[in-house]
Protein backbone atom coordinates (compact mmCIF):
# COMPACT_ATOMS: atom_id res chain seq x y z
CA UNK A 1 0.00 0.00 0.00
CA UNK A 2 1.63 3.61 -0.83
CA UNK A 3 -1.02 5.70 1.52
CA UNK A 4 -2.18 5.00 4.60
CA UNK A 5 -4.92 7.00 3.66
CA UNK A 6 -7.09 7.31 0.40
CA UNK A 7 -7.51 10.71 0.61
CA UNK A 8 -5.93 13.83 1.42
CA UNK A 9 -5.71 17.79 0.49
CA UNK A 10 -3.33 20.07 2.40
CA UNK A 11 -4.79 22.84 4.56
CA UNK A 12 -3.91 25.78 2.84
CA UNK A 13 -6.22 26.04 -0.73
CA UNK A 14 -6.44 28.87 -2.44
CA UNK A 15 -4.97 30.54 -6.30
CA UNK A 16 -1.61 30.08 -7.42
CA UNK A 17 -1.36 33.74 -8.40
CA UNK A 18 -3.26 36.87 -9.41
CA UNK A 19 -2.44 37.47 -12.79
CA UNK A 20 -4.28 41.20 -12.43
CA UNK A 21 -1.70 42.05 -9.88
CA UNK A 22 1.22 41.67 -11.99
CA UNK A 23 2.14 37.99 -10.96
CA UNK A 24 2.67 36.89 -14.43
CA UNK A 25 5.17 34.09 -13.60
CA UNK A 26 3.37 30.54 -12.10
CA UNK A 27 7.46 29.38 -10.51
CA UNK A 28 7.27 32.27 -8.35
CA UNK A 29 3.60 31.63 -7.35
CA UNK A 30 4.71 28.05 -6.62
CA UNK A 31 7.52 29.12 -4.65
CA UNK A 32 5.66 31.25 -2.51
CA UNK A 33 2.97 28.84 -1.91
CA UNK A 34 5.33 26.07 -0.39
CA UNK A 35 6.97 28.69 1.51
CA UNK A 36 3.64 29.87 2.74
CA UNK A 37 2.72 25.99 4.25
CA UNK A 38 6.26 25.82 5.48
CA UNK A 39 5.34 28.78 7.72
CA UNK A 40 7.84 31.39 6.02
CA UNK A 41 5.27 34.66 5.27
CA UNK A 42 8.04 36.44 4.33
CA UNK A 43 8.88 34.60 1.47
CA UNK A 44 5.80 35.81 -0.71
CA UNK A 45 5.61 35.75 -4.68
CA UNK A 46 7.54 39.27 -4.65
CA UNK A 47 10.55 37.98 -2.99
CA UNK A 48 10.77 34.78 -5.31
CA UNK A 49 10.51 37.67 -8.46
CA UNK A 50 13.18 39.13 -7.59
CA UNK A 51 15.28 35.55 -6.33
CA UNK A 52 15.05 34.64 -10.00
CA UNK A 53 15.32 38.04 -11.66
CA UNK A 54 12.26 38.13 -13.64
CA UNK A 55 10.77 41.64 -12.20
CA UNK A 56 13.82 43.17 -12.95
CA UNK A 57 15.51 41.57 -16.81
CA UNK A 58 13.99 42.39 -20.15
CA UNK A 59 14.77 38.92 -22.16
CA UNK A 60 14.55 38.56 -26.06
CA UNK A 61 14.92 35.39 -28.13
CA UNK A 62 17.06 35.43 -31.07
CA UNK A 63 15.49 31.86 -32.63
CA UNK A 64 12.30 31.98 -31.57
CA UNK A 65 9.89 31.35 -28.37
CA UNK A 66 11.52 29.90 -25.40
CA UNK A 67 9.96 31.33 -22.49
CA UNK A 68 7.89 34.27 -20.88
CA UNK A 69 10.95 34.95 -18.50
CA UNK A 70 14.13 35.38 -17.92
CA UNK A 71 14.33 32.42 -15.60
CA UNK A 72 12.79 30.40 -17.84
CA UNK A 73 15.84 30.19 -20.14
CA UNK A 74 18.12 29.56 -17.27
CA UNK A 75 16.06 26.64 -15.82
CA UNK A 76 15.72 25.39 -19.23
CA UNK A 77 19.54 25.04 -19.57
CA UNK A 78 20.27 23.74 -15.81
CA UNK A 79 17.17 23.03 -14.31
CA UNK A 80 18.48 21.38 -10.86
CA UNK A 81 21.18 24.20 -10.50
CA UNK A 82 18.57 26.84 -11.05
CA UNK A 83 15.65 25.60 -9.07
CA UNK A 84 17.16 24.04 -6.33
CA UNK A 85 19.47 27.28 -6.43
CA UNK A 86 16.66 29.19 -6.17
CA UNK A 87 15.41 27.94 -2.78
CA UNK A 88 18.99 27.30 -1.05
CA UNK A 89 19.63 31.55 -1.46
CA UNK A 90 16.10 31.12 1.06
CA UNK A 91 17.86 28.52 3.14
CA UNK A 92 16.46 25.74 2.07
CA UNK A 93 17.46 22.06 0.47
CA UNK A 94 15.37 21.33 -2.78
CA UNK A 95 15.26 18.14 -5.13
CA UNK A 96 14.44 18.35 -8.56
CA UNK A 97 13.09 15.25 -10.41
CA UNK A 98 12.95 15.13 -13.90
CA UNK A 99 10.79 13.17 -15.93
CA UNK A 100 13.05 10.67 -16.90
CA UNK A 101 14.46 9.87 -13.18
CA UNK A 102 10.60 9.57 -11.67
CA UNK A 103 9.55 7.58 -14.67
CA UNK A 104 12.71 4.70 -13.38
CA UNK A 105 11.46 4.85 -10.02
CA UNK A 106 7.82 6.45 -9.85
CA UNK A 107 6.27 4.40 -6.77
CA UNK A 108 9.00 5.98 -5.07
CA UNK A 109 8.52 9.66 -5.67
CA UNK A 110 4.97 8.75 -5.42
CA UNK A 111 5.57 7.74 -1.71
CA UNK A 112 7.49 10.59 -0.96
CA UNK A 113 4.61 13.78 -3.06
CA UNK A 114 2.20 11.49 -0.68
CA UNK A 115 4.25 12.04 2.57
CA UNK A 116 5.04 15.79 1.68
CA UNK A 117 0.84 16.15 1.14
CA UNK A 118 0.37 14.06 4.60
CA UNK A 119 2.43 17.16 6.29
CA UNK A 120 0.56 19.83 4.60
CA UNK A 121 3.66 20.64 2.32
CA UNK A 122 2.11 21.14 -1.80
CA UNK A 123 5.08 19.55 -4.35
CA UNK A 124 6.05 21.34 -7.09
CA UNK A 125 5.21 20.59 -10.87
CA UNK A 126 7.08 22.02 -13.44
CA UNK A 127 6.24 22.34 -17.08
CA UNK A 128 2.94 20.75 -18.37
CA UNK A 129 1.11 23.80 -17.00
CA UNK A 130 3.36 24.50 -13.28
CA UNK A 131 1.79 24.60 -10.66
CA UNK A 132 1.55 22.68 -7.40
CA UNK A 133 0.35 19.13 -6.06
CA UNK A 134 -2.14 20.00 -2.90
CA UNK A 135 -3.58 16.36 -2.56
CA UNK A 136 -4.25 12.77 -3.84
CA UNK A 137 -7.32 10.76 -3.95
CA UNK A 138 -7.41 6.75 -4.35
CA UNK A 139 -3.95 5.99 -2.99
CA UNK A 140 -2.20 8.31 -5.36
CA UNK A 141 -3.71 7.35 -8.84
CA UNK A 142 -5.34 10.53 -8.91
CA UNK A 143 -3.42 13.95 -7.92
CA UNK A 144 -5.02 17.49 -6.98
CA UNK A 145 -3.45 20.33 -8.40
CA UNK A 146 -3.58 23.83 -8.63
CA UNK A 147 -2.67 26.16 -11.42
CA UNK A 148 -2.87 29.79 -12.64
CA UNK A 149 -5.89 32.21 -11.57
CA UNK A 150 -7.99 29.09 -10.01
CA UNK A 151 -8.35 28.92 -7.01
CA UNK A 152 -9.79 25.20 -6.46
CA UNK A 153 -7.65 22.03 -7.80
CA UNK A 154 -8.22 19.98 -10.59
CA UNK A 155 -8.18 16.02 -10.65
CA UNK A 156 -5.19 14.29 -12.75
CA UNK A 157 -4.08 10.91 -13.11
CA UNK A 158 -0.36 9.57 -11.91
CA UNK A 159 0.31 8.48 -15.72
CA UNK A 160 -0.79 12.03 -17.19
CA UNK A 161 1.41 14.06 -13.86
CA UNK A 162 4.34 14.24 -16.11
CA UNK A 163 3.30 15.51 -19.01
CA UNK A 164 4.35 18.14 -21.07
CA UNK A 165 2.33 20.57 -22.38
CA UNK A 166 3.23 22.28 -25.88
CA UNK A 167 2.70 26.36 -25.33
CA UNK A 168 2.15 28.15 -28.96
CA UNK A 169 4.85 25.35 -30.49
CA UNK A 170 7.17 24.79 -27.65
CA UNK A 171 7.33 21.94 -25.38
CA UNK A 172 8.49 22.48 -21.70
CA UNK A 173 9.95 19.63 -19.83
CA UNK A 174 8.12 18.31 -16.96
CA UNK A 175 9.86 17.62 -13.67
CA UNK A 176 8.87 17.76 -10.21
CA UNK A 177 10.19 19.60 -6.99
CA UNK A 178 10.22 18.84 -3.38
CA UNK A 179 11.37 21.31 -1.29
CA UNK A 180 12.88 20.01 2.44
CA UNK A 181 14.21 20.93 5.52
CA UNK A 182 16.04 24.63 6.19
CA UNK A 183 19.33 24.00 6.20
CA UNK A 184 20.66 27.80 6.80
CA UNK A 185 18.92 30.83 8.86
CA UNK A 186 19.72 33.79 6.56
CA UNK A 187 18.74 36.98 7.43
CA UNK A 188 15.61 38.26 5.31
CA UNK A 189 17.57 41.11 4.92
CA UNK A 190 20.56 39.48 3.40
CA UNK A 191 18.29 37.69 1.21
CA UNK A 192 16.69 40.63 -0.14
CA UNK A 193 20.40 42.45 -0.80
CA UNK A 194 22.24 39.34 -2.09
CA UNK A 195 18.97 39.93 -4.85
CA UNK A 196 19.80 43.18 -5.64
CA UNK A 197 23.37 42.32 -6.32
CA UNK A 198 21.91 39.88 -8.39
CA UNK A 199 20.45 42.03 -10.75
CA UNK A 200 23.80 43.11 -12.07
CA UNK A 201 25.28 39.89 -13.72
CA UNK A 202 21.41 38.84 -15.45
CA UNK A 203 21.47 41.90 -17.59
CA UNK A 204 24.71 41.13 -18.99
CA UNK A 205 23.72 37.58 -20.08
CA UNK A 206 24.27 36.87 -23.60
CA UNK A 207 24.42 33.23 -25.63
CA UNK A 208 23.39 32.38 -28.92
CA UNK A 209 20.39 31.85 -28.77
CA UNK A 210 18.70 34.78 -26.93
CA UNK A 211 19.82 37.51 -24.57
CA UNK A 212 19.17 39.21 -21.22
CA UNK A 213 19.08 43.53 -20.38
CA UNK A 214 20.34 46.58 -22.47
CA UNK A 215 21.25 43.72 -25.35
CA UNK A 216 17.47 42.45 -25.26
CA UNK A 217 16.24 46.10 -26.41
CA UNK A 218 18.58 46.26 -29.09
CA UNK A 219 18.47 43.12 -30.51
CA UNK A 220 14.29 43.15 -31.02
CA UNK A 221 14.69 46.64 -32.27
CA UNK A 222 17.37 45.70 -34.85
CA UNK A 223 14.87 42.78 -35.53
CA UNK A 224 11.92 45.22 -35.70
CA UNK A 225 13.80 47.05 -38.35
CA UNK A 226 15.10 45.00 -40.28
CA UNK A 227 12.43 43.09 -41.92
CA UNK A 228 11.64 40.32 -39.63
CA UNK A 229 8.29 40.42 -40.54
CA UNK A 230 7.89 41.40 -44.26
CA UNK A 231 7.16 38.21 -45.10
CA UNK A 232 5.06 36.71 -42.31
CA UNK A 233 1.14 36.60 -43.08
CA UNK A 234 -1.42 36.98 -40.71
CA UNK A 235 -1.81 33.20 -40.26
CA UNK A 236 2.15 32.52 -39.32
CA UNK A 237 2.28 35.47 -37.31
CA UNK A 238 1.75 34.77 -33.08
CA UNK A 239 1.64 38.09 -31.54
CA UNK A 240 2.36 36.76 -28.31
CA UNK A 241 5.47 35.08 -29.01
CA UNK A 242 6.55 37.56 -31.90
CA UNK A 243 5.81 40.30 -29.64
CA UNK A 244 3.65 40.82 -27.03
CA UNK A 245 5.38 38.91 -24.65
CA UNK A 246 8.23 41.16 -24.47
CA UNK A 247 6.18 44.23 -24.08
CA UNK A 248 4.68 41.80 -20.96
CA UNK A 249 8.07 41.77 -19.61
CA UNK A 250 8.86 45.07 -19.65
CA UNK A 251 5.42 45.98 -18.51
CA UNK A 252 5.61 44.33 -15.84
CA UNK A 253 9.39 44.76 -14.34
CA UNK A 254 8.30 48.59 -14.96
CA UNK A 255 5.01 48.49 -12.87
CA UNK A 256 5.84 45.73 -10.25
CA UNK A 257 9.31 45.67 -8.99
CA UNK A 258 8.93 48.16 -6.97
CA UNK A 259 7.74 46.77 -3.63
CA UNK A 260 10.56 44.30 -4.14
CA UNK A 261 12.73 47.69 -3.84
CA UNK A 262 11.08 49.40 -1.28
CA UNK A 263 11.22 46.19 0.75
CA UNK A 264 15.36 46.03 0.46
CA UNK A 265 15.29 49.46 1.45
CA UNK A 266 13.45 49.19 4.58
CA UNK A 267 15.61 46.23 5.34
CA UNK A 268 19.02 47.74 4.42
CA UNK A 269 18.86 51.59 5.29
CA UNK A 270 21.78 52.05 4.54
CA UNK A 271 20.27 50.94 0.33
CA UNK A 272 19.08 54.23 -0.79
CA UNK A 273 19.87 54.59 -3.68
CA UNK A 274 17.53 51.61 -4.85
CA UNK A 275 15.08 54.92 -4.85
CA UNK A 276 16.99 56.20 -8.00
CA UNK A 277 16.97 52.24 -9.37
CA UNK A 278 12.84 52.42 -8.83
CA UNK A 279 12.77 55.86 -10.57
CA UNK A 280 14.27 54.57 -13.80
CA UNK A 281 12.18 51.45 -13.78
CA UNK A 282 8.91 53.73 -13.56
CA UNK A 283 10.49 55.58 -16.34
CA UNK A 284 10.12 53.04 -18.21
CA UNK A 285 6.40 52.07 -17.41
CA UNK A 286 5.74 55.99 -18.25
CA UNK A 287 7.71 55.16 -21.73
CA UNK A 288 5.73 52.14 -22.25
CA UNK A 289 2.49 53.99 -21.42
CA UNK A 290 0.06 51.61 -20.04
CA UNK A 291 -2.32 52.90 -16.92
CA UNK A 292 0.72 55.49 -15.77
CA UNK A 293 -1.32 59.00 -16.08
CA UNK A 294 2.05 60.59 -16.71
CA UNK A 295 2.52 58.31 -19.99
CA UNK A 296 5.14 59.65 -22.45
CA UNK A 297 3.01 61.55 -25.44
CA UNK A 298 5.21 59.27 -27.92
CA UNK A 299 5.11 55.93 -25.07
CA UNK A 300 5.23 52.60 -26.72
CA UNK A 301 1.40 51.88 -26.85
CA UNK A 302 1.32 55.62 -28.19
CA UNK A 303 3.23 54.38 -31.22
CA UNK A 304 1.14 51.48 -31.89
CA UNK A 305 4.44 49.06 -30.75
CA UNK A 306 2.84 47.84 -27.26
CA UNK A 307 0.06 45.57 -26.54
CA UNK A 308 -1.72 47.02 -29.33
CA UNK A 309 0.48 45.76 -32.29
CA UNK A 310 -0.53 44.42 -35.66
CA UNK A 311 1.33 42.69 -38.16
CA UNK A 312 0.66 46.06 -40.58
CA UNK A 313 2.55 48.44 -38.16
CA UNK A 314 5.90 46.19 -38.19
CA UNK A 315 5.80 46.13 -42.11
CA UNK A 316 5.01 49.67 -42.34
CA UNK A 317 9.25 50.73 -42.46
CA UNK A 318 8.22 54.20 -40.88
CA UNK A 319 5.78 53.73 -38.20
CA UNK A 320 8.26 50.38 -37.39
CA UNK A 321 11.28 52.51 -37.06
CA UNK A 322 9.39 55.14 -34.59
CA UNK A 323 8.91 51.45 -32.75
CA UNK A 324 12.41 50.60 -32.64
CA UNK A 325 13.55 53.98 -32.06
CA UNK A 326 11.64 53.87 -28.55
CA UNK A 327 12.66 50.52 -27.56
CA UNK A 328 16.51 51.37 -28.17
CA UNK A 329 15.60 54.11 -25.06
CA UNK A 330 14.47 51.04 -22.56
CA UNK A 331 17.90 49.96 -23.24
CA UNK A 332 19.66 53.39 -22.54
CA UNK A 333 17.47 53.51 -19.23
CA UNK A 334 18.40 49.54 -18.47
CA UNK A 335 21.88 50.86 -19.03
CA UNK A 336 21.65 53.50 -16.69
CA UNK A 337 20.20 50.83 -14.21
CA UNK A 338 23.04 48.70 -14.94
CA UNK A 339 25.73 51.83 -14.28
CA UNK A 340 23.77 52.79 -10.54
CA UNK A 341 23.93 49.43 -9.51
CA UNK A 342 27.68 48.32 -10.27
CA UNK A 343 28.69 52.09 -9.00
CA UNK A 344 26.55 51.18 -5.41
CA UNK A 345 27.88 47.66 -5.29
Amino acid sequence: MIAKQSNNIIPVIHRLVTDVYGENYWFNGCAKYVMECLGEPDYDYWLFAGLTGDIFTQHYSYTNFSSESASGYLAEENPTGFYEGIFRKCGYAATYVSREEALKNIEMYLRTLIAYIDKGIPVIRIGGGTGVFVGYEEYGKILLYITGNSSQPERIELEKAFDSKPFHGYEYASAWIFVGDKKENRPLAEIYRQAIKDIIPMQNIKTDTYCFGPEAFRAWARDIESGKFDEMTAENFDTWCDYTNYVCVLATNGSCCHGFLRKARELNPDMGYLDEISALYRKTAEMWGGDNKRNDADSLEALGGGFNITLEVLQDKEKRAKIAAKIREFADVTDEIVRVLKKEN
